[in-house]
């Protein structure tokens, strides 16, 4: 009976690991057939020398990816993974550097372990660079930290000098190891105390300060105590379960600055499924060189390593640029060709636009040509392409056969190689904007330029494309209205756009210019029909001058579309008249001294003529008065006299002309009582018998057209 029960448990763990393996295995096939375009590794890799090294090269199955390889390194159980650059691709510290790549963690989210590190390394051990395990591979490791698995020691000292020396390292790091009770203590299972998930950080393995020393105590069932290491982590970049292992590829940045001797490192920072530049996360970190190059040599190794316990995922890894093999940048470029304007990320474009889309590939710098390059275009949509060629910095040409074109894609083999004598290449297509009815939002794309030695990319700007529309402006008012002086004058139009595009009246924005002075726009009101199109534009009087006025009145729809412009001609009557004439005026208030006195005017006297009538037209104005009384019918011993340069005159019922004036072009309006001055026109003069009190009389004014 114990045989048949062993047997059974035996076999039901044997379908257990099978199963594991299994779904291991479509993970894996899974990530290879997904795999984003990458680079050949051959003679960039090379695996770690130690005889417990399960890291390789694979071929990715994706058959859009042709030419790519990924480092894998690991995807097992208690398995120590490595892979190292070669000596002719060292990084150099002494020269700004940048790499990027894709990397994948599995699919099992919080089940995953342990992770894999991106690793700088000038250990004297070179390829064979390990930690030290021991009998296990330890996963918190993961491949480049200390093996914590003493727990009588109490200093980290001997934890660092089992990491792999002289090196830092970003860990992606799946699984947390949080073990802090004594019965854990020696099992290599706390490095992360105090974090709250999968995360990104930094450190230098091989360094004591790297570390924290723990101690645990039991009391059960006697006294005891032991030690555990926390690892410090720097530059931490965190998220949920699934922020890792999520069965997604994850794009890594790197940035080196030689000068400040910084690390940027930006993760996923592009789209896994379309390619497109995201903002991801981001954090910079100072690097001690003289802890990872303490020879001052300028150059380091550098790789990938990983480490499994129990618990395993598939680390992968599809790199696209390497250290200072090929440094290399694309980007891209819209512009409308009948405005001549850029077009920028959110902008608009109109239907029917020419266009001209340039892909603009540079050579920066490197140990390589960038050479039999491809480029897989996504093309933005609701475009019509018609041409398309490349030309390089040498100012020779290559042309683009558009009949491979589909689907929006477009593959094109630069004829040329790019180096440092030929440092660019730009592939340009022509063609006109799709003639749309609506609205069309159009999405970035992103679009891959691969080569053997390097694999860049660039996305197009997103933008709107707008119909182009139609818009027929009628004056329902005729061409021509005449109007009196200070009368206002209305107008009103009728707005014809092409059927079926869906505007209302309040889509519609009408501007306009009266003598060449815009008006204030305004938007048709929607009234009883929206849709009627009809609307009204009100003059003011007082905007008007005599003669002829120009209402120039031109429709806008929403799309950046123009009617053709109405011309509306406003003819005012011309006349001379009266402007402002008051209807009391006084003089200064007297005290009598018994002795003949002049008295001024004061403030309150008006008198302006408007004169509209073609320049050069002549008018005279006169004046007629009545004797001055005072209520108690007392007249006035004195009158009202016109001064001018020639003397004075008593303004009497004999009419006596007091202006004389002429029609011109501008300054219609004359203010007669302006151009005298405090000695000059009506003035009133009383003898020294007057006597005293309050007087009144009338002045009436004339205006006369004086024939020429």
């Amino acid at each position: 009976m114990k045989l048949k029960v062993w047997l059974g448990l035996l076999i039901g763990l044997g379908v257990l690991n099978i199963a594991d393996v299994g779904r291991a295995d479509v993970d894996y096939d899974q990530a290879l057939k997904t795999a984003p375009q990458g680079i050949s590794l051959a003679q960039i890799f090379t695996p770690g020398t130690t005889t417990n090294n399960t890291a390789a090269v694979v071929t990715t199955t994706n058959p859009n990816t042709t030419g790519t390889q990924v480092a894998r390194v690991n995807n097992g159980k208690k398995q120590f993974g490595a892979l190292w650059s070669t000596d002719a691709n060292a990084f150099d510290l002494n020269q700004d550097q940048s790499a990027s790549m894709w990397l994948y963690f599995g699919n099992t989210g919080k089940k995953a372990a342990d992770g894999m590190a991106f690793v700088l390394q000038n250990d004297d051990r070179k390829l064979a660079a390990t930690p030290a395990f021991g009998k296990t591979v330890s996963g918190e490791t993961l491949g480049v930290w200390g093996v914590d698995t003493d727990k009588k020691q109490s200093t980290p000292t001997k934890v660092a000098a089992s990491a792999i020396q002289n090196s830092w390292a970003l860990e992606f790091d799946t699984h947390l190891n949080t073990s802090t009770n004594y019965g854990n203590t020696g099992d290599a299972d706390s490095f992360d105390v105090g974090l709250n998930g999968p995360h990104l950080a930094t450190n230098y393995p091989g360094d004591s300060d790297s570390y924290e020393m723990e101690r645990a105590v039991t009391y059960f069932p006697i006294y005891s105590s032991g030690y555990y290491a926390t690892q410090k982590h720097a530059g931490v970049i965190s998220g949920g379960n699934t922020f890792l292992a999520n069965g997604e590829w994850h794009h890594l940045s790197l940035t080196w600055d030689a000068t400040d001797q910084e690390m940027t490192y930006a993760f996923d920072d592009k789209n896994p499924t379309t390619g497109i530049e995201q903002s991801g996360k981001q954090m910079t970190v100072g690097v001690d060189v003289a802890k990872i190059d303490p020879q001052k040599t300028g150059q380091v190794r550098w790789g990938f390593t990983g480490a499994t316990g129990e618990s395993y995922e598939n680390n992968l890894v599809v790199m696209e640029e390497i250290p200072g093999l090929v440094d290399a940048s694309a980007k891209t470029k819209l512009t409308n060709q009948r405005t001549g304007a850029v077009v920028t990320d959110g902008d608009t474009l109109k239907g029917r636009d020419l266009f001209k889309l340039d892909y603009q590939l540079s050579y920066v710098a490197g140990k390589q040509d960038w050479q039999n390059v491809t480029a897989l275009l996504n093309l933005p949509e609701h475009l019509e392409y018609q041409a398309a060629e490349v030309t390089y910095a040498d100012g020779t040409s290559q042309a683009i056969d558009l009949r491979g074109l589909a689907d929006n894609q477009l593959n094109v083999g630069l004829e040329r190689a790019l180096s440092a004598k030929n440092p660019t290449a730009t592939i340009s297509l022509t063609g006109e904007a799709a003639d749309v009815t609506a609205p069309v939002t159009v999405s970035a794309s992103g679009s891959t330029f691969s080569a053997v030695n390097g694999v860049v990319t660039a996305d197009t700007v997103a933008f709107t494309l707008k119909p182009t529309l139609e818009l027929h402006l009628v004056s329902l008012s005729g061409s021509s209205t005449t109007v009196k002086p200070n009368e206002s004058v209305t107008m009103k139009g009728l707005i014809l756009a092409p059927e079926g595009v869906g505007l209302v009246n309040s889509d519609m924005r009408i501007q306009s210019q009266l003598n060449g002075t815009a008006l204030p726009d305004f938007t048709v009101p929607d009234g009883d029909d929206n849709t009627s199109g009809q609307f009204e534009i009100t003059v003011p009087a007082d905007k008007l001058r005599a003669g002829e006025n120009s209402l120039t009145v031109t429709a806008h729809d929403p799309y950046g579309n123009a009617s053709n412009q109405v011309k509306f001609t406003i003819t005012v009557s011309r006349q001379l008249t009266f402007h402002t004439v008051a209807e009391k005026s006084s003089f200064v208030a007297t005290d009598l001294t018994g002795t003949n006195q002049q008295i001024k005017r004061t403030a309150d006297w008006q008198l302006k003529v408007l004169d509209t009538r073609e320049a050069g037209a002549k008018w005279s104005l006169q004046v007629t008065g009545t004797p001055f009384v005072s209520s108690e019918g007392q007249q006035l011993a004195g009158g009202v006299y016109y001064h001018d340069e020639h003397g004075k005159t008593l303004i009497s019922t004999t009419p006596i002309a007091v202006y004389q004036g002429e029609a011109a072009d501008e300054d219609e309006l004359t203010d007669v009582v302006d151009t005298w001055s405090d000695d000059t026109g009506l003035l009133l003069e009383v003898s020294g018998g007057t006597v005293a009190g309050t007087y009144e009389g009338t002045l009436t004014w004339t205006l006369n057209d004086v024939p020429a």
